[in-house]
This record gives C-alpha cells, sequence and structure tokens, in this order.
C-alpha cells in the first residue's frame, strides 16, 4: 500500500455514500439554505488560478452580509484588505469556486458550490454601504450545487467550547509571525494594538 492515485484504490477503501449523504446535494436555495446565509456572518471561499494551485480565503461581516438575489444566486461584498486580491484574481482565470458558510455555536456548515464572476456596478455595490463606505467589487456567485456539511468536524475539533480557547496572550502577534517568516526588523504591534488599528481600518474603509 502507498499512494492512491485512482478511483478505483480509493473505493476499495472507503464504502459508497448511502441514504440522505448521497442524496442531499440540491441546485438551488431554499428555506433552510436561505437561513442559513442570513444568520452566517462568515464564510470561506475556495478558488484556483491561471497557475493550477487553489487557494482559500476568509469573508467575514455582520450577520446576514452575504445578499440572496434569488434562488440561484448570491452576492459576497469585498470588503477592504491587503490588496493581494488572490480571490478575485483567481476567479478571473477561472470562475469555479466552493465556499463554506459559519453561524457562531452551530455545529452544521453550508457548503456552496457555482461559478463566479466581479461586479463593480453601483447598483450592486450600494447594497451593501456601511458607514459610508461602500466595496469596490462585489462577488455574485451563480450556484451549482448547495448541502448542508455534517456536524462532525466541528464536533470533534471542539470548535466552539469557549473552554478549549487560546487566549490572545498564548500566541504571536501577526507582526511578530511576519517579521520571523521574513527574517524582518519591522516594529512590532501587540495584541491591543493590532486590534486597534484593524477596527480603524474598518470604520474608516469599510
Amino acid at each position: 500500500m502507498g499512494v492512491v492515485s485512482n478511483i478505483e484504490q480509493l473505493r476499495s477503501i472507503y464504502n459508497y455514500s448511502k441514504g440522505r449523504a448521497a442524496l442531499k446535494v440540491i441546485n438551488s436555495l431554499e428555506k433552510h439554505s436561505k437561513n442559513f446565509i442570513n444568520l452566517s456572518p462568515f464564510v470561506v471561499i475556495s478558488s484556483k488560478g491561471k497557475n493550477g494551485h487553489a487557494d482559500v480565503s476568509p469573508r467575514g461581516d455582520s450577520v446576514g452580509f452575504v445578499k440572496i438575489q434569488d434562488d440561484k444566486t448570491i452576492i459576497i461584498p469585498d470588503r477592504s484588505g491587503n490588496n493581494r486580491l488572490d480571490t478575485l484574481e483567481n476567479i478571473i482565470f477561472d470562475p469555479s469556486v466552493g465556499t463554506l458558510f459559519f453561524i457562531p455555536g452551530i455545529n452544521t456548515v453550508l457548503r456552496i458550490n457555482g461559478n463566479a464572476f466581479i461586479e463593480d456596478s453601483l447598483e450592486i455595490r450600494a447594497q451593501f454601504e456601511i458607514n459610508n463606505n461602500i466595496p469596490k467589487t462585489c462577488i455574485i456567485i451563480n450556484i451549482e450545487e448547495i448541502f448542508m456539511h455534517c456536524s462532525k468536524a466541528l464536533m470533534r475539533s471542539s470548535f466552539w467550547d469557549h473552554s478549549k480557547y487560546l487566549s490572545q496572550t498564548d500566541f504571536p502577534t501577526i507582526s511578530k509571525i511576519i517579521n520571523d517568516q521574513l527574517n524582518s526588523e519591522d516594529d512590532e504591534q501587540n495584541h491591543q494594538q493590532e486590534d486597534k488599528r484593524y477596527k480603524k481600518q474598518i470604520i474608516e474603509f469599510g
């Protein structure tokens, strides 16, 4: 035994899905998936660029920040960030995306897969105005697959168990991490300074 390189090998190890697990994929939003999106403040987007490398990027905002245009379409605002534009550039080269929606305290995860494009019309972007800040673009996803992912992964990880949460003081700051990774001697901020800076940027730029 060694590297598993084909489907036949893989299926000799794992059983096929049965029952509802095999049948649960749907192709348009209904009341439960709509409710999940409306309660979610956090989504992760996977994409693939021209170099063939996969990428995953988080998006977060107030509860229900992803808007439902219709049963086959959702809109995700692209708030200000570090301007790497990894996800946006990837979508231009390959529109296929996958998403995971999370609700704090809920172990079930919503998965939505589809094809995305980038929209910069003011009519669309203005729907997401916060503190006079309007996102520069939005990601619009035409839905192809929807299904609820079972709770096992988040249950195994005790993801929402507050007693397992790590204190900020037990983890290095992002400025410390990047300095070490780049062998840099730039000024480092503590957690409180970083949080203050990020909050200021969110208020000023969205």
